[in-house]
């Protein structure tokens, strides 16, 4: 008798979880954010969860994020479009398809990623300017499954109710990394511009290691909101010209009062 009771309570649990995250990914979700350096303004994030449908066993959602440094920051300029198309699938989320523009004067510099995992390659073109720089198929170990620079972000949200340590695959820079997520189940109040209260959120530590969009590496920081939505709130970082801090500007996200 105790061991049906213990059984019951496990697998209760253990689909309360499962529900929880695959709420967390909203149709529809908009979230903006101001990039600051210091007191300084230097751009803006959007991010958008476009569309999610279901494929049998598996929820796949589309998103979109827009990265633009603002008129008359010296020095930097950023002007770049992300798309992915992650899967969802029992309790993990994972890349299938990721698309880099980035735009410039003379030219946009244009990556895709394409990841198969039934024969274990991904199949990876680049267009720099016009030029065809890649157009291979690279090749990596069974049962891996990678994150993208945009799905990632993602990951850290459907993770962040956990209070343990993670090494996520990552493929960027048309080569195989990770990136080392330390979550914790301690509480914190964090504050931003955007509500007059605190908010509780819970916080994540990291490492980057790679060298991602305007040179973010290293070790960073984010703190999501203590809720069903678990939005990211704030979120420090290192990029090419030092400490940058992102925070939650306006969103769109039905029936979230954090």
């Amino acid at each position: 008798m105790k061991r049906l009771l213990f059984l019951i309570l496990f697998y209760g649990i253990i689909a309360n979880i499962s529900f929880a995250q695959k709420e967390v990914l909203n149709e529809g979700e908009e979230l903006n954010y101001i990039v600051y350096y210091g007191f300084i303004k230097l751009g803006e994030v959007k991010m958008k969860i476009i569309s999610r449908k279901t494929e049998g066993d598996k929820i796949v959602f589309n998103s979109r994020s827009e990265m633009k440094t603002f008129k008359g920051i010296p020095f930097v300029s950023l002007n770049s479009v992300f798309e992915s198309e992650m899967v969802f699938q029992g309790m993990d989320l994972y890349s299938r398809r990721f698309k880099a523009t980035e735009y410039k004067d003379d030219g946009n510099v244009i990556i895709e990623y394409k990841f198969n995992y039934d024969s274990n390659f991904v199949y990876v073109r680049k267009d720099n300017k016009g030029n065809i720089e890649k157009d291979e198929k690279i090749s990596f170990n069974k049962n891996i499954k990678f994150q993208d620079g945009l799905s990632l972000f993602y990951k850290a949200r459907l993770n962040s109710y956990a209070s343990d340590n993670f090494i996520i695959p990552v493929f960027m820079n048309e080569a195989e990394t990770s990136v080392n997520y330390y979550f914790s189940s301690k509480k914190d109040n964090t504050s931003i511009d955007l509500f007059s209260h605190d908010i509780l959120t819970v916080r994540c530590n990291g490492v980057a290691n790679f060298e991602g969009v305007f040179g973010l590496s290293g070790e960073f920081v984010g703190w999501f909101s203590y809720d069903e939505a678990r939005i990211p709130l704030k979120a420090q970082m290192n990029v090419i010209i030092g400490n940058v801090t992102l925070e939650l500007d306006s969103f769109r996200r039905a029936g979230w009062k954090p």
